[in-house]
């Protein structure tokens, strides 16, 4: 007769075996906003297509770098107005500071970078883009 050995499983990983659990965070403009500085700190030109939290606080945050100048379009007419109002008041905002038309803003643009808020981007993703300019949602940075 000849014994058989029944080797018993032990619940959980295998020894040696290292996990580590990613877990990804909800984007926040804090995060978005740096996210962006390491991305494209060079750039001093910046479209923003679509004014939200995310925006004024990527915007907050430049404006104390006086070599970066903000094009800006909304499709929302009045949180255009509401950010020029903001905007315009600030120290040398005639040289920086630029409201755009709609019309023409992806297919004949003024900068290589545009950022564009989640709630515009189903108007900018069926646009022409001729330039390929490089298009971001700031959600998803």
């Amino acid at each position: 007769m000849m014994t058989e050995e029944v080797v018993k499983r032990k619940r959980g990983r295998k020894p040696g075996v290292k996990m580590t659990p990613k877990i990804k965070l909800k984007h926040n403009p804090k995060t978005a906003r740096e996210d962006f500085l390491k991305r494209y700190k060079d750039t001093t030109d910046i479209g923003f297509y679509g004014m939200d939290k995310y925006a004024y606080e990527i915007i907050n945050h430049l404006w104390e770098n006086p070599e970066k100048c903000f094009f800006v379009t909304d499709s929302n007419r009045s949180r255009l107005d509401n950010a020029n109002r903001y905007y315009g008041q600030r120290s040398f905002s005639m040289y920086r500071w630029n409201i755009c038309s709609e019309s023409g803003f992806i297919e004949t643009p003024y900068v290589d970078v545009i950022l564009v808020s989640k709630d515009c981007f189903n108007n900018v993703k069926d646009r022409p883009n001729p330039y390929n300019v490089e298009i971001i949602v700031l959600e998803e940075i």
